[in-house]
């Protein structure tokens, strides 16, 4: 009996989620129609050699940009993501007449130089597209990597999809995070929202740094969000104070013995 509710329960979840994807995959298709979004992705398609994201991403970034009305956007890798989030921008910008700007960073020469190449004349004015190299960043015992040459911008938006995730130190390569949110958020008061594209390492790290409750990853989407963060929101004391805030946010937390010495009290 248990393993026949067991299977119809697992029939229930599986065409419940088919149905949410149906429903996705028909938004999706629908704003990009509404936004005029077809030629441009087309065009981005027919001019990068980049294996470039999902619709799913550039419907997510496009629409937050428009909704929220972003100003400056932090972008973590350059590439097809650059041009929705400048036709975003642009769009704002014909509306209301304040002019934003993603900044993109790229770390690799040859996807940099593709990039400033082929990207449209009409969108230049809302993206810089820096070349940067990486580096290491550490933050309390949380260790991952950051473009060198961020410019100083209130940023509204950082989208994480870059640098180079590996690191080579001492002979050896290890995959890790991407900690430019973090980076920017320990100078500024001011929220900031991140969305991270399919990086579950990087949405691990800041589930630890932000504390679980402040990051989601959304699972038919494969992407993280971080909503309006900014240094008060850190669960880290990087001066060296306490880490009990954590360890109450993510262990459980209380007073008892060990099971195997109880009994020796």
């Amino acid at each position: 009996m248990m393993q026949l509710l067991r299977t119809l329960k697992g029939k229930y979840i599986r065409a419940s989620r088919k149905r949410q994807r149906i429903k996705i995959d028909a938004f999706v298709a629908a704003y990009i129609k509404q936004n005029n979004l077809t030629g441009l992705i087309t065009q981005a398609n027919t001019a990068s050699t980049s294996t470039g994201t999902e619709l799913y991403d550039y419907v997510v970034l496009h629409s937050y940009v428009r909704k929220h009305k972003v100003k400056y956007i932090l972008e973590c890798g350059t590439g097809k993501t650059t041009w929705i989030l400048a036709d975003a921008l642009q769009k704002n910008h014909l509306e209301s007449g304040v002019e934003g700007k993603v900044i993109s960073m790229e770390s690799i020469a040859k996807w940099y130089e593709e990039a400033v190449r082929i990207f449209p004349e009409h969108l230049k004015q809302y993206a810089e597209i820096i070349l940067s190299p990486a580096t290491t960043f550490l933050y309390s015992f949380v260790k991952g990597t950051t473009y060198t040459q961020v410019p100083d911008h209130p940023y509204d938006l950082v989208f994480v999809d870059g640098p180079e995730l590996t690191i080579t130190e001492n002979g050896n390569s290890y995959e890790t995070v991407n900690m430019d949110l973090v980076r920017y958020v320990l100078s500024t008061d001011r929220p900031v929202t991140a969305i991270v594209d399919s990086r579950l390492r990087t949405c691990v790290a800041y589930g630890i740094v932000f504390g679980k409750n402040k990051v989601k990853f959304l699972k038919p989407w494969l992407i993280g969000i971080v909503e309006n963060v900014s240094r008060k929101d850190l669960m880290i004391n990087i001066d060296g104070g306490p880490l009990s805030q954590m360890l109450k946010h993510s262990t459980v937390f209380k007073f008892d013995t060990p099971s195997w010495i109880k009994n020796e009290l």
